[in-house]
């Protein structure tokens, strides 16, 4: 007994000098960083911008440091180059984020914003080679490839952007179904293989792009995002342009299908979207299909109206000049013929050719027997449109022969004292109306006029149309 409790009392003082020996030593820390370069530090100048201005406003995270959780297994991309993160995500800011936030609201994006964006520096193909410039998954999360292409430029940044307006699209579809009508406009014309049908099919069928063609869904996408990235005027040349007749109907129910949607369903003023798109992709981009003046010489707006007793004229203005020579044409053509006293409705540039116009007034009689009798009379003019600078040359040639040509020439002398010799004055620069931040959404790239070079005090505008 004596010696088990000596062997006792000597392990357990064994045991404390043991552990007291242990707690002596010192501990040497060690820097993982230097040993796992692949944990980063997430303090940079880089992540304090991303937090400011996404997470912590709309509580959206930037995730551009590799992680292979978050895109699919078949795929091999890269992680994005740091100095193209902050450029890419001020452009998802500009060219998405604050317009939506400008119309739609702050509590709108808080809800609605993806809450991650993830960046990568390649872009992802499939396993048939098909190359994407993004995705969205689950509601919450937009991808983004092809990050270290970026440059400031019309081309990428044009691309990029629709890109993002698309998959949020994708998104806002998830928490608001497509309206179930949508999907029947071109049921038949569906193809999950998009790849085999042809751009001119789709052309004809009424989608805005191939892929659209691929599902309901694709194609709910594509026309949103074309509509408020491309513009107006592009879908508007989309529809004349297609061969089909009822690929032009499709494409326009498709149209009025998304406007109503966002306006109606989702909660978001289409038309004011488009506007602030507008104004970004024209003015801060300064893309080159946003340019008025080759929409004139291919044709696409064949008609400029201008009526000054519409309302627009006086809440946007008008020149002096202009209104002084409309309004004594209008003067003089009632007073020409004191029983029939002709009103002026209105004047219009219709342009035959991209060098041929017609200068019509449309004008009612407003007494005698042929009271209520609307006529037109035309004024022949040639036409020079610089497509580059927008540079604009009227020149007065012969009138034309017909009648409407004859009811011109009741009036001929003072529309040439007056609106001839407006016309005809200067160089005019021709463009979409400047655009006020007051301006009708309705108005924003449906209206254009002329601005002369040697005195910007004088200038015409008016409502644009695709047909005479």
């Amino acid at each position: 007994m004596k010696n088990k409790f000596y062997y006792k009392i000597l392990f357990i003082g064994f045991l404390a000098a043991f552990v007291a020996s242990c707690n002596k030593e010192k501990f040497t820390p060690v820097d993982m960083d230097d040993l796992n370069p692949d944990i980063p530090l997430t303090n940079s100048a880089l992540d304090q911008w991303l937090k400011a201005n996404f997470l912590d406003v709309y509580n959206s995270a930037v995730i551009y440091r590799y992680n292979r959780y978050y895109h699919e297994a078949d795929r091999n991309v890269t992680p994005p180059e740091e100095d193209k993160v902050q450029p890419m995500m001020q452009t998802v800011l500009s060219g998405f984020v604050n317009p939506y936030r400008d119309v739609a609201g702050m509590n709108f994006m808080k809800v609605y914003m993806p809450k991650e964006w993830v960046l990568y520096g390649s872009t992802s193909y499939d396993a048939g080679g098909q190359g994407y410039a993004g995705t969205a998954s689950g509601g919450v999360r937009v991808n983004l490839f092809g990050v270290n292409a970026y440059a400031n430029t019309p081309g990428f940044i044009k691309g990029r952007i629709n890109t993002i307006h698309h998959e949020f699209v994708h998104i806002v579809n998830q928490r608001f179904p497509i309206p179930s009508d949508f999907p029947q406009i071109t049921k038949s014309t569906y193809n999950g293989n998009w790849q085999s049908t042809n751009a001119d099919s789709a052309h004809k069928w009424g989608y805005v792009s191939t892929y659209a063609s691929q599902n309901p869904n694709e194609d709910y996408a594509e026309t949103a995002s074309s509509l408020l990235v491309s513009g107006q005027h592009w879908f508007e040349n989309r529809v004349k342009t297609c061969p089909a007749a009822t690929g032009q109907a499709a494409l326009r129910l498709k149209e009025q299908n998304v406007v109503n949607y966002f306006t109606n369903l989702v909660g978001v003023d289409f038309r004011a979207l488009q506007k602030k798109m507008f104004l970004y992709m024209k003015d801060t981009i300064n893309d080159p299909s946003y340019r008025f003046p080759q929409y004139i010489n291919n044709n696409l707006y064949k008609t400029i109206t201008i009526n000054l007793d519409d309302n627009m004229y006086t809440t946007y203005g008008i020149s002096p000049a202009f209104a002084t020579a409309y309004n004594n044409f209008k003067t003089d053509m009632y007073n020409t013929n004191t029983t029939a006293r002709y009103r002026l409705d209105n004047l219009q540039l219709r342009f035959e050719t991209n060098t041929s116009l017609v200068v019509r007034a449309t004008f009612t009689a407003t007494a005698g027997s042929a009271a209520n009798t609307t006529y037109s009379g035309d004024y022949s003019f040639s036409v020079g449109v610089n497509s580059t600078t927008g540079e604009t040359t009227f020149t007065k040639i012969a009138q034309g022969t017909g009648t409407t040509f004859n009811n011109g020439n009741i009036f001929l002398t003072s529309f040439t004292n007056n609106i001839t010799s407006f016309l005809t004055a200067s160089t005019f620069i021709t463009d979409w109306m400047p655009a006020p931040k007051d301006l009708a959404p309705n108005l924003v790239s449906r209206t254009a006029g002329f601005y002369s070079t040697a005195n910007n005090a004088n200038y015409f505008y008016g409502i644009l149309a695709t047909n005479l």
